[in-house]
């Protein structure tokens, strides 16, 4: 059980803040539907291909099912991009799948 005004989005905004990191440069992935509030904080939230259509539907993007190792090319495309290359006005790259 969670509190109504806590949720995965609430913890991870805390850890952004407190390490200073823009929004704009949030990424959170998730399969469940305990999982829609973080997709929507996020300014990339990423579905997992297995996950239900109700956390898809709110999802930037879908990747693969963790069987398809789903995360692997999500997370390639976050080292792919140049650390000098961020601002604080980066947005993700939405086009990676």
């Amino acid at each position: 059980m969670t509190p109504p005004d806590l949720s995965k989005a609430t913890a991870l905004d805390a850890v952004r803040q407190t390490l200073g990191i823009p929004s704009t440069l949030t990424v959170a992935v998730g399969d469940g539907i305990n999982d829609i509030a973080m997709l929507i904080w996020a300014a990339r939230g990423v579905a997992m291909g297995h996950a239900p259509a109700e956390l898809r539907a709110v999802a930037d993007e879908v990747t693969g099912t963790i069987a398809d190792n789903g995360v692997v090319p999500v997370l390639r495309s976050l080292l792919a991009t140049s650390p000098a290359s961020i601002s604080r006005d980066s947005t993700f790259d939405r086009s990676v799948r």
